[in-house]
């Protein structure tokens, strides 16, 4: 199955999540290979290390083996996926500040396809956005990608961090607004 979730078509197959469920560990291998790839985009953006983001989607698999046996709809797997690795993001933004880690620029910027058009100008502005996006907060970050990568609604990310959806609407808001700013204006974005 498709699964729709606020835009973002994630690849879910609800026979594997069921199978999964009853403890069937190659349903489950094949379940995390399907999901790995948008997992670890989102950490790596919102955590801007790849290292760190490898180890939250790992620990997060851990979470999701140990209860989706508890899972009652298989079709909200990956809603319940984001929502634990948000969690283990904002725990790993917390314990990066405290050891003041440094973002690595160079690994949230894409090197676009050969024979790409104005090859320097996509590279500018990747580094340019990826610097933009390292200076925001952890929570900052983590709603922007919930919102621009992955599609979610300002209620769903509500649900996912645990804060009030005025909340989201409001933090995300002012978020694009600094994004604008060190961006370099409106036109910008």
């Amino acid at each position: 199955m498709i699964a729709m979730i606020g835009g973002v078509v994630m690849k879910v197959n609800e026979d594997l999540v069921v199978r999964a469920s009853r403890g069937e560990k190659d349903a489950f291998s094949d379940l995390y290979y399907s999901c790995y790839k948008d997992l670890y985009k989102f950490a790596l953006y919102t955590l801007g290390d790849s290292e760190e983001a490898a180890d939250v989607v790992a620990d997060t698999f851990v979470e999701l083996w140990r209860g989706i046996g508890k899972l009652r709809d298989p079709s909200a797997f990956p809603s319940w996926a984001f929502r634990i690795l948000g969690v283990r993001c904002k725990k790993e933004i917390a314990d990066m500040i405290k050891r003041r880690a440094v973002y690595n620029l160079e690994e949230l910027t894409e090197t676009p396809v050969e024979g790409s058009e104005n090859i320097e100008e996509i590279v500018s502005e990747n580094a340019s956005l990826a610097k933009a996006l390292s200076e925001l907060d952890g929570e900052e970050r983590m709603v922007v990608v919930l919102s621009v990568l992955h599609g979610y609604t300002n209620k769903e990310i509500a649900g996912m961090i645990g804060k009030p959806q005025g909340t989201v609407s409001s933090k995300l808001h002012r978020t694009y607004a600094k994004l604008r700013e060190k961006l370099g204006g409106e036109n910008n974005g």
